[in-house]
């Protein structure tokens, strides 16, 4: 088309828009509202769905690597099954070498770890005291502290027998080991930083340093087991615990199954739910648009009867629909994915609590699909228009 016809074609288009602005005005609310119900959702579908990955990760590790043998695993090979984890998408990972202890002359778990990994990996872990801070502290599970009945600030020693030996444990500091019993010298003197409540089975569990772990058992380096909470959902999960897996057969990595379907099945029912939203709105966005521009079909009777009377073929009438409703699309659409945006902001920040990134992409891709949308509301009115007969309508009929 001759850029002089084109410039024509757009004039005739945007005339009879502004001919008929009472009615068109309905038709680009109706498209607005649309793609800002699309730019919003979509919006938010994008960056609120990978926050709250993140945010449930909070709850626990979701993978978890053992020996595939007796033999405890190195921190070499926790740090090479560690390089398979997206940084991006690890949220936290904290190594453990669990043993068993006695204290009070009764066995316990022990697991020495590196606390301030373990308390990001578990924000939500209740600690009434404090967190231990330094060598030399622990943390005491609930069930343990109620049984030797020690609170924070309490001393405690934790031994670690050789087999065979007899020996009366480990005692409260307010006691003293009883006259005349062997006791084995790798014993540590530790100090109860805070009392553990999970309502799990942390609970019965004691934590300390790997240092002082290091320390009663006479080694280093030995992991009992690994844990990873990782941002990310179901098959890409597992492709990590199998790339882990494949890097060292010495180890064992698995996914948390619960925790990996409880994840994906929250993200997938919000994605669902935004995209059946988004689906009716559009559909309602379509009959909108169409409604209003078989109206002005109607309208416009005499109009195209005359026009085609006088030779306008049923091309050049489609075309000019058309544009109105690109013209329409456009209007709407750029209207619609600002005020998405906004209202993404606005539902984010007071439903869900966090910021929103503004993603260029999804405000492009709002102006096109809200172009699509309006031309194909417009094909009913055309198949209207194009069934007009110029006799009748020159007759007045």
């Amino acid at each position: 088309m001759p850029m002089s016809r084109r410039a024509m074609f757009w004039r005739m288009v945007t005339s009879s828009i502004l001919r008929r602005r009472s009615r068109v005005l309905i038709a680009i609310l109706a498209v607005a509202i649309g793609a800002t119900t699309l730019s919003g959702l979509v919006t938010i579908a994008v960056d609120v769905p990978a926050q709250l990955a993140r945010e449930i990760r909070s709850y626990g590790a979701n993978l978890v690597v053992t020996p595939a043998g007796d033999v405890p695993i190195t921190d070499e090979a926790v740090a090479a099954a560690t390089a398979q984890v997206p940084a991006s998408a690890l949220v936290g990972s904290a190594a453990f070498d669990y043993e068993t202890v006695t204290i009070n002359d009764q066995p316990y778990v022990a697991g020495g770890a590196d606390l301030e990994a373990v308390h990001a990996m578990n924000p939500y872990w209740y600690v009434d005291g404090e967190w231990p801070a330094a060598t030399g502290q622990v943390l005491v599970g609930e069930q343990v502290a109620s049984t030797i009945d020690v609170k924070a600030g309490d001393t405690i020693t934790v031994s670690q027998l050789d087999a065979g030996a007899s020996s009366k444990g480990a005692q409260v500091q307010s006691g003293a080991p009883a006259p005349g019993l062997k006791v084995d010298p790798r014993t540590v003197t530790l100090t109860v930083s805070g009392i553990l409540k999970t309502g799990g089975n942390e609970d019965g569990y004691v934590y300390m340093s790997r240092q002082d772990m290091s320390t009663l058992t006479g080694q280093t380096g030995a992991v009992s087991l690994a844990e990873y909470s990782i941002a990310l959902e179901g098959d890409q999960l597992s492709a990590i615990a199998d790339a882990m897996n494949a890097a060292n057969p010495e180890i064992h990595a698995q996914t948390v199954r619960r925790l990996a379907q409880s994840d994906t099945g929250v993200l997938t029912m919000l994605r669902s739910l935004l995209v059946v939203i988004t689906v009716i709105v559009l559909a309602l966005t379509m009959i909108g648009v169409s409604t209003t521009m078989i109206a002005v079909v109607t309208e416009r009777r005499n109009e195209i009867g005359l026009r085609k009377a006088l030779g306008a073929t049923a091309r050049s009438i489609t075309r000019e629909f058309m544009g109105e409703g690109v013209m329409l699309g456009l209007i709407g659409g750029l209207l619609g994915a600002g005020a998405g945006y906004g209202l993404a902001v606005l539902i984010s920040t007071s439903v869900f609590h966090r910021s929103i990134s503004l993603h260029p992409v999804i405000l492009l891709g709002t102006v096109a699909c809200s172009i699509l949308i309006a031309v194909l509301a417009c094909l009913p009115p055309v198949r209207r228009a194009l069934a007009v007969d110029p006799a009748l309508v020159l007759r007045g009929e």
